[in-house]
């Protein structure tokens, strides 16, 4: 593989997500005879970008349009006004951006790089590629002729470079080997956690070791969705965080799973037993071995707590087994769910159903058959960590407990097939005294600090946990009133999914708070939040207009934020104002902060 040149591969992700994009590029770029390395924006020396020729961005867009945290200081440094503005004359660059089209600033951090890099005359080599998470290809429908797009117009700069060999060729990110030790002990303790336990520590993560104190189920036994509030205690230590602010963990894979994973490697004479130890060795000097992964694990922590055994595979994955296949019949139906003309197919049979990982070596076994350690590594995707609105403020237990109220996840495909949340089910699984580590983050949410100042807070089912937070801390302060803060608060029934019940209606009926409750099968009528809006539409045009209150939207994005928002314009129009003007007025809000909304 002949060295063509160095194209710089940088990513901002907040969970992970960007960073196996970039990776994957620079595996390609790797295929076509490319070196350079592929980094967190803020691990980049960005004083040496002035001297870079060729550079891909992937960024993603996290809370309210803000950068990620592993971007913050690269951004800073771009934004500084004292940069001439031909810095990056040298410069030719392409912008990838994650974002997701449910929220309203859109790949905002994507957009506002590309244009900062041409004030500072960077040359875009093709327009910024816009991904979307809720495009039913997700990302890779813009990821795919993006990258085709960059490939062309880099063939003018290196015309001898082969596209052609992208899906005949494999580049592994390190060198694997086996250490087949019959007397490794497995310990599966819950303190043993592989990326912190060993005194390996994330510079964008802050992780602290906390102890499960509680784990009620919140809605009556009988109501299908089964919901958790959950304690946790820090271990040795105190936190400070705020109302809005989030609950971040990695959760790990059943031990279902995992075993599903290791008969499916013994049923086809892959020699991976659970106890073997991987050794993960320097392969390419612009691709480290991560800290966590440079000590020898066994195959069990890595199958639990490494690779997400229930990823919904990508089109890569089928490109990769379609390079292992020895099987005729399956390489073929591997490339073309691979390919671009196969992306209907692929939607089909992997996205729509939901179908996992796991699930496609059982349909493929025969191309199962080819796997190599390197192989695997490539094949599955990381477990991700994910994120919780805290329920709970800090002052009641002086920084000591964190609250969150998780749903957990079970559902049928239209295969008939039921699908667990790993996370949600992990968690519900947790006993009282389990230990873990999780982090916290600053969440979108900002409150004003005037405690005058109306709140009107709604949120559906678990949308209730950052108001919980927000109530609570209020209430410690004595600044807590039923004049200040209106809550909005929906569920099906009032004696199955009534989160916090006794809670809330103790704030209310103290006149700490003003409740709206909707319970939307308890009437003939399906009432919601936004028709209990509608009912108190006079008054809240009062606060609003009056007293300039705040609103705040959290909970489930698929329909919810939208009747909110329709509602809302109602109350501005019986204010007085016309369609387009109260439009207008809730644009002013959004831009102004009055106005925030946090779904999922």
């Amino acid at each position: 593989m002949s060295d063509t040149g160095r194209i710089l591969v940088l990513y901002a992700t907040q969970t992970f997500t960007a960073q196996e994009i970039a990776e994957r590029i620079w595996r390609s770029l790797k295929v076509l005879g490319f070196r350079g390395p592929v980094q967190a924006m803020d691990d980049y020396p960005i004083s040496k970008l002035i001297h870079e020729k060729f550079a891909i961005f992937i960024c993603a867009t996290t809370g309210q349009g803000e950068e990620p945290d592993n971007m913050k200081r690269f951004w800073k440094f771009l934004l500084r006004k004292n940069l001439p503005s031909n810095s990056l004359l040298n410069l030719k660059y392409g912008v990838l951006g994650l974002g997701d089209s449910s929220y309203s600033k859109f790949n905002f951090v994507g957009k506002k790089l590309h244009k900062r890099l041409m004030q500072l005359g960077a040359t875009p080599l093709l327009d910024i590629g816009l991904c979307d998470y809720q495009h039913d290809l997700g990302h890779d429908a813009i990821i795919i002729p993006w990258m085709e797009n960059f490939y062309s117009i880099l063939k003018e700069y290196y015309p001898n470079i082969q596209t052609d060999n992208l899906d005949i060729k494999f580049v592994p990110r390190w060198k694997a080997s086996l250490i087949k030790d019959d007397h490794t002990l497995l310990t599966h303790s819950m303190n043993e956690d592989i990326y912190y336990a060993k005194g390996n520590r994330d510079k964008f993560l802050d992780s602290t070791l906390f102890e499960l104190e509680s784990n009620v189920r919140t809605t009556d036994e009988s109501h299908f969705q089964d919901v958790r509030l959950m304690t946790f205690n820090t271990v040795g230590s105190t936190l400070n965080y705020a109302p809005g602010d989030v609950f971040c963990i990695r959760p790990r894979n059943s031990k279902e799973d995992i075993d599903d994973l290791f008969n499916i490697f013994k049923s086809h004479g892959i020699d991976l037993q659970p106890n073997y130890r991987l050794l993960l060795e320097e392969l390419h000097e612009d691709m480290p071995v991560p800290e966590f992964l440079r000590i020898p694990l066994t195959l069990y922590d890595i199958a639990e707590q490494y690779w997400d055994l229930r990823a919904f595979p990508t089109q890569y994955v089928f490109s990769l087994l379609a390079l292992v296949s020895n099987d005729k019949l399956e390489k073929d139906k591997c490339k073309d769910l691979g390919s671009p003309q196969g992306q209907e197919d692929w939607l089909n049979y992997s996205r729509r159903p939901k179908r996992t990982i796991l699930e496609v070596l059982h349909d493929f076994h025969r191309s199962a058959s080819g796997l190599t350690i390197d192989t695997i590594f490539e094949l599955f995707s990381t477990i991700k960590p994910r994120s919780f609105s805290i329920a709970s403020s800090c002052l009641p237990s002086s920084g000591r407990n964190v609250d969150i109220l998780i749903a957990v996840v079970k559902y049928y495909t239209n295969m008939k097939k039921v699908r667990h949340g790993l996370c949600s089910n992990w968690l519900a699984g947790l006993n009282v005294g389990d230990k873990v580590y999780a982090w916290i983050k600053k969440g979108t949410f900002t409150f004003p600090n005037d405690k005058n100042i109306p709140n009107i807070l709604i949120g559906p089912g678990t949308g209730l946990a950052p108001f919980r937070s927000l109530i609570q801390e209020r209430d410690v302060q004595n600044t807590l009133s039923k004049h200040a803060v209106h809550l909005f608060f929906g569920c099906r029934y009032k004696n199955k999914d009534y989160h916090c019940k006794n809670e809330l209606e103790k704030w209310a009926a103290d006149g700490k708070l003003s409740l709206y409750c909707a319970f939307s099968r308890d009437h003939d009528d399906k009432i919601y939040v936004q028709h209990k809006i509608m009912e108190h539409k006079k008054d809240l045009w009062r606060f609003i207009d009056t007293n300039k209150a705040s609103i705040y939207i959290s909970g489930n994005a698929k329909s919810m934020p939208d009747n909110v928002r329709e509602a809302l314009l109602l109350v501005f129009e019986s204010g007085g104002l016309h369609n387009d003007d109260a439009k207008k007025m809730l644009k002013n809000m959004e831009q102004d902060g009055r106005f925030q909304c946090e779904t999922w």
